[in-house]
């Protein structure tokens, strides 16, 4: 292969990558609650389950600011749920978005995951200042049925 080609093969599967869903929000935006975080600097695991019933286990967690923090989220229910990190504002905007697409499950994005129905999948956060975040589910009538755990960040 001539360089010419291996640089047109090279720059297109660049331009691949970086149009992927989610890629470029998790390189590029900024959130008030934190940023998506590095393996390397994890400091602590967290295991979350969520619920049919409506619930997160667990739903109230304690961080520190600048702590990078790993979420194990698994799918116990029969319904899909999601892991949605946010601020009130953030989790009111995802909550209008999911209205507007008719609850139709969303693609993963770098504040938040989709889970079927025994799926288990992991985010990474790193948290900003002190306040408080939440963590929720948005499918039709779940965040409206208290499914949202509370962060308070220390």
């Amino acid at each position: 292969m001539n360089l010419n080609k291996k640089s047109k093969w090279v720059n297109t599967a660049l331009l691949l990558v970086l149009s992927l869903p989610g890629y470029a929000r998790a390189k590029t935006e900024d959130f008030s609650f934190g940023h998506p975080g590095l393996a390397a600097k994890v400091g602590r695991t967290v295991k979350i389950n969520a619920l049919d019933n409506m619930r997160f286990s667990p739903d109230k967690l304690r961080v520190r600011a600048g702590e990078t923090v790993r979420f194990i989220v698994t799918n116990k229910g029969q319904l899909v749920h999601e892991f949605i990190l946010g601020d009130r504002k953030e989790q009111a905007e995802h909550e209008q978005e999911m209205k507007r697409m008719g609850g139709m499950a969303m693609p993963d994005e770098a504040n938040g995951v989709t889970l079927r129905p025994g799926q288990t999948k992991t985010l990474i956060w790193t948290f900003g200042k002190p306040g408080e975040v939440e963590f929720a589910c948005h499918q039709p009538g779940h965040y409206l049925a208290g499914m949202v755990g509370i962060i308070q960040v220390k």
